[in-house]
């Protein structure tokens, strides 16, 4: 739980202000390296990266609204076996200068099986409290 307030804190910190002169944004990180780990495999990030498109606005009240969408574009991924896999699905968090924030992440690791893990997180940020409901395979690093 601790994990998870820090990285909604880490979001509203960096992103609500990056957010704040633009109307639209394009980015884009590489993940290759990158290691995860889940309760049945420990997965490496051999290629790919995640697009983010980040965008805000204010409403007739001076509320300032964003909302970020992150999503997989050609990662590829291996596991400690050296079963290849992708990575599917989208992160969306959202929220206004008010400190309310909502944020999903909907993640599959897909092999040739099928989904091989997930990460399935919702959480919302309101009034100081941290709600999170975490129903996924995997946890966020």
């Amino acid at each position: 739980m601790r994990k998870q307030a820090s990285l909604i804190g880490l979001l509203i910190t960096f992103v609500a202000p990056a957010v704040a002169g633009a109307a639209t944004t394009h980015d884009s990180f590489d993940v290759t390296g990158t290691v995860f780990e889940c309760p049945t495999h420990t997965y490496t990030f051999t290629s790919g990266a995640i697009k983010e498109v980040m965008h805000e606005s204010v409403d007739a009240t001076g509320t300032t609204h964003f909302t970020v969408t992150e999503t997989p574009d050609r990662v590829r991924i291996v596991d400690e076996n050296g079963d290849v896999y992708s990575l599917t699905g989208a992160i969306w968090f959202g929220g206004r200068n008010d400190e309310i924030l909502t944020a999903t992440h909907m993640l599959s690791i897909v092999g040739r099986g099928g989904v091989s893990d997930s990460i399935r997180l919702v959480e919302q940020f309101r009034d100081g409290q941290l709600i999170s409901r975490d129903f996924g395979s995997c946890q966020l690093p």
